[in-house]
């Protein structure tokens, strides 16, 4: 116990870890070309949606890291741009996003215990929510019994969430991701997490017909699963040099045929919309998802976001954390029921932890511009 207790805090982990094998990881391969007509298409994209402007939030930062990036697709660097996307989950790109290779190095914020231990734990999460493992009970279960139904081998439990699932939750090829070897799979914590959303979305009552607006698409893994589970109208908004970090990792995942950009035709399965052309937007949404993204972001922009989906949305699922810090000492950090309050018009029909992360909260809402939120 005394050996592991840096990593019994560790942030994001659902349960108590003692004296855990490690699983092996390593960087995958990129197996995508990243050819110039899907580099030509994002770089249009993003040059029509580019206001150049600097937000007041985490996000401002972050866009300044990746200066490189920007002015390459700015210029039309194809090649700059290419030598980046092959290496999506090296450097600065995905920060905020996902797991890189720095969970990987000794510049990890934790340690590299860390990385595997939150591929355990996601998987064992992730069959918890699906009822495929039983939660353990301090009442019910002694240490021992607990200690070896953490540390156990756990690829059973991926062959069982595929089967449950019917896609895969390995990760793609795509930019040398940081992988764990469980058995013969190759997962990471992104991989195994982000399958659970869409799951729940079903489970929620919607169907591959209906339309789903994300706010906030992260690197596109949440869409790419979407689309994996049949749904077929699924548009993302988010800030430009974001949106095409979505474009390239869902061309490479589900096809360039499948999605569709600023200034294209949008009658592809995944829209991509930048946040500068919010107008751009369907007017009927039938779900609305946020996750990782509403308290991270200024607080205008996260109220007009909630404007827009009470306007066009049924239902709003979010998944967030609700810890309302001060980012550095200037950037006030607000929950989303606090933000819902502040705005009306929405019913909250479900709230419970999130079963794949520490510390989040998923909430499900009704929209219901009439009504307060209860």
């Amino acid at each position: 116990m005394h050996r592991n207790v840096r990593t019994m805090r560790f942030p994001t982990l659902t349960r108590l870890f003692f004296d855990t094998p490690s699983l092996p990881t390593r960087f995958g391969e990129n197996s995508y070309e990243f050819a110039d007509p899907i580099l030509e298409r994002i770089c249009n994209a993003f040059n029509l949606a580019d206001a150049g402007g600097a937000q007041e939030d985490i996000w401002t930062e972050l866009t300044a890291s990746n200066a490189d990036f920007i002015k390459a697709m700015r210029e039309k660097d194809f090649q700059g741009i290419r030598a980046i996307l092959s290496n999506l989950f090296h450097g600065p790109l995905l920060f905020g996003m996902g797991h890189t290779d720095i969970f990987l190095s000794k510049r990890s914020p934790y340690d590299r215990q860390y990385f595997p231990l939150r591929c355990r734990d996601a998987t064992l999460a992730l069959a918890e929510a699906l009822a495929l493992k039983s939660l353990a009970s301090n009442q019910q279960t002694s240490l021992d019994d607990y200690v070896s139904s953490t540390n156990a081998d756990v690829a059973d439990y991926i062959q069982q969430i595929e089967e449950k699932l019917r896609h895969s939750i390995e990760v793609p090829e795509v930019g040398k991701p940081p992988i764990a070897e469980i058995g013969r799979y190759r997962v990471s914590p992104d991989s195994v997490r982000h399958a659970y959303v869409m799951y729940r979305v079903k489970q929620l009552g919607h169907k591959p017909e209906d339309a789903l607006l994300e706010i906030g698409g992260g690197f596109g893994n949440v869409a790419r699963y979407a689309f994996l589970q049949g749904f077929r109208d699924y548009t993302i908004v988010d800030i430009p040099y974001v949106a095409a970090i979505q474009a390239a990792f869902l061309a490479a995942t589900v096809g360039e045929d499948n999605i569709s950009l600023l200034g294209e035709d949008p009658v592809k399965a995944i829209k991509i919309c930048p946040s500068t052309r919010k107008n751009k937007l369907p007017e009927t949404i039938d779900l609305a998802i946020n996750m990782d993204s509403l308290p991270e972001i200024n607080k205008t922009e996260s109220l007009e976001y909630l404007n827009l989906i009470r306007s066009k949305s049924r239902n709003f699922l979010s998944i967030n954390q609700e810890a309302q810090k001060t980012h550095k000492e200037t950037i006030k950090q607000y929950s989303v029921p606090d933000l819902i309050n502040m705005v009306g018009g929405f019913r909250r029909l479900h709230r419970h932890p999130y079963w794949m992360e520490q510390g989040y909260a998923e909430e499900y809402y009704a929209v219901d511009a009439k009504d307060n939120v209860t």
